[in-house]
Order: C-alpha cells, then sequence, then structure tokens
C-alpha cells in the first residue's frame, strides 16, 4: 500500500480501501414482437386492453398475452379447410383482416374458439368486433356483441365469420391472420 502525504507514518485509517471493482450486469430488456404483417405492437396492446375490458390500455412493456401466429392466408392458403384444420377448437382467437385496396384492418375476436361440426349461430361471452386505426382513422372501433345468441356462426363450409346482418356487405381481402392469445406467465 503507498503512503503519499508521510511515507514514514503508518496508516491510521479505518476507511478501507476499496478491494475489488463490483460490475452490476442487467438483464438484457424482454424483447416485443408481434408476428404479424398486418397488426403492430400498438394494436396488440390495444386488443389486449379489450380482451380484458379495460378502460384504459396496457402500457406496451406489460401485454399481458402472447399472440401465436395459427395462420397467415398469404402463407397457409385462404383454403376454408385449412382454416379449421389449424384453428378449430382452439379459444380465444384474433382474426385480422386487411381490407383490399384501403388501409383498413378489420377483426374480431372468438373467446370459444372455431368448430367445424355444428352449424348455426351461437353465443360467444366476451367476443367483439373491431376496426383499428391506421393512417386514415385517427381511432379504433370497438363493438361489443349485444345479440348473444348470434354473436359467432360456426360452419364447416365457412371460414371466420362474426355476427348476422341484414345488409350484405361483401368485400376483398388483402391478407388475413389468426392468432391464439395465450396469457403470459
Amino acid at each position: 500500500m503507498a503512503k503519499l502525504a508521510s511515507p514514514n507514518r503508518p496508516v491510521t485509517s479505518t476507511i478501507l480501501l476499496p478491494r475489488k471493482k463490483l460490475t452490476t450486469q442487467l438483464p438484457p430488456r424482454k424483447s416485443i414482437s408481434i408476428p404479424s404483417s398486418i397488426i403492430n405492437l400498438e394494436h396488440v396492446v390495444e386488443i389486449s386492453s379489450w380482451i380484458d375490458r379495460r378502460s384504459t390500455t396496457y402500457d406496451i412493456t406489460e401485454i399481458p398475452y402472447e399472440f401465436k401466429l395459427l395462420l397467415r392466408g398469404s402463407r397457409d392458403g385462404f383454403d376454408v379447410k385449412t382454416f379449421h384444420k389449424l384453428c378449430d377448437n382452439i379459444p380465444g382467437l384474433i382474426v385480422v383482416i386487411k381490407v383490399k385496396n384501403s388501409n383498413e384492418i378489420l377483426g374480431g375476436y372468438n373467446s370459444l374458439g372455431w368448430k367445424s361440426t355444428n352449424n348455426g349461430y351461437t353465443k360467444a361471452p366476451g367476443s367483439f368486433v373491431f376496426s383499428l386505426k391506421n393512417e386514415i382513422m385517427k381511432e379504433s372501433i370497438l363493438s361489443r356483441v349485444n345479440d348473444q345468441p348470434d354473436a359467432i356462426y360456426y360452419s364447416q363450409y365457412y371460414g371466420p365469420y362474426f355476427y348476422r346482418s341484414a345488409a350484405d356487405n361483401y368485400f376483398s381481402i388483402d391478407d388475413y391472420e389468426v392468432f391464439q392469445i395465450c396469457k403470459n406467465v
């Protein structure tokens, strides 16, 4: 040990000199991503908040769900049989649709999952449909089910089908994706 002020005098200080430099290494931040070509993390936060019926949206760092991609039309095909093969009997599904020739993103949440064995309408508590905000539409639109008996339509001949409507409004789509919503642990 070096004596700087008086080299011939003994050290009498009770302050210990540092013996080892401590380096604190923080764990890496959890990377949050969404396997989607249609929706982004801001949409995921909003949809997650709707599932939990929150009046305010979650923070992007506290999303309580994993969005597990089950089907992408452009990857897996748009065939009804493919939809039912990949998505039947799985509860908690989100369907998002990119409408052709527009920036519009439509979707719906089915709390029960799809079935190709039953044909007809059924109740689906907690289910809803939505239109997500984009460059043109500044606010998303959420529509919860009012007519419970007709919330979801099951059929082996159709893919995702939300609510019976008096209007026959059809549109073409660029792509669609189906996600299983899994609670983070």
